[in-house]
């Protein structure tokens, strides 16, 4: 993918909005969602989403956007369900009842457990991929990262998730899982707050997820 190419950086942008729009949050997330250009011209919404993540400088986005693109949230939730998955059925249960409650790797390990035969093969990798896409964006507009490099990250997690998943149903689905994993939700309050909102994601005319195909 020629990313200097003006014509690809437009398709590029399309896919930003796209995938940065599962980031949005509250209840104005779908009109976020569907004016995805007015949310990266929000200084103060791009300051707070980096906040988030607790970068204040260029090194600390770099290497936080190399984080999420080589190993991410992604690593510790296939970790869990490596272990999890070793274990049988009763003894998958009393396991996750004798963990001390309210610490966040319980909740983590109770996400790992309802989403064993519940994801794609890419497991939550879009939770990674959105989010390094989003902060690569949002960094760029906040002067941490150059335009080259900006363009080079996206193409990048572009071609992987396009890889990785054969739908947005699955895209999604991948996402909130590692939503309610990296929040250690274990009542999967992510994917239940949010999923009208995923829905319009997928239906609605002026979703940014129906201007560019993963397939």
């Amino acid at each position: 993918m020629d990313y200097y190419d003006p014509e690809v950086r437009a398709q590029l942008a399309l896919y930003v909005h796209a995938m940065s729009s599962l980031c949005m949050k509250g209840q104005m997330a779908f009109s976020l969602a569907k004016n995805m250009q007015a949310v990266f011209e929000n200084k103060r919404r791009l300051q707070s989403a980096l906040e988030l993540w607790e970068i204040e400088d260029s090194d600390l986005l770099k290497a936080e956007l190399q984080w999420l693109f080589e190993t991410g949230v992604r690593k510790e939730f296939e970790d869990c369900q490596m272990l999890l998955s070793g274990l049988a059925d009763t003894e998958r249960s009393g396991y996750l009842q004798s963990l001390p409650p309210g610490e966040a790797h319980t909740g983590k390990l109770h996400v790992a457990a309802y989403y064993l035969t519940r994801l794609p093969v890419k497991g939550i990798a879009a939770f990674d991929y959105s989010w390094c896409v989003y902060l690569c964006c949002a960094g760029y507009r906040r002067g941490y990262l150059s335009e080259e490099d900006q363009w080079r990250i996206v193409a990048m997690c572009v071609r992987h998730a396009r890889i990785a998943y054969a739908s947005w149903k699955d895209y999604i689905i991948g996402f909130a899982a590692g939503a309610d994993f990296h929040q250690a939700s274990s009542s999967l309050d992510h994917a239940k707050k949010y999923k009208d909102f995923f829905v319009k994601l997928l239906t609605a005319p002026e979703s940014p997820l129906r201007q560019a195909n993963l397939r």
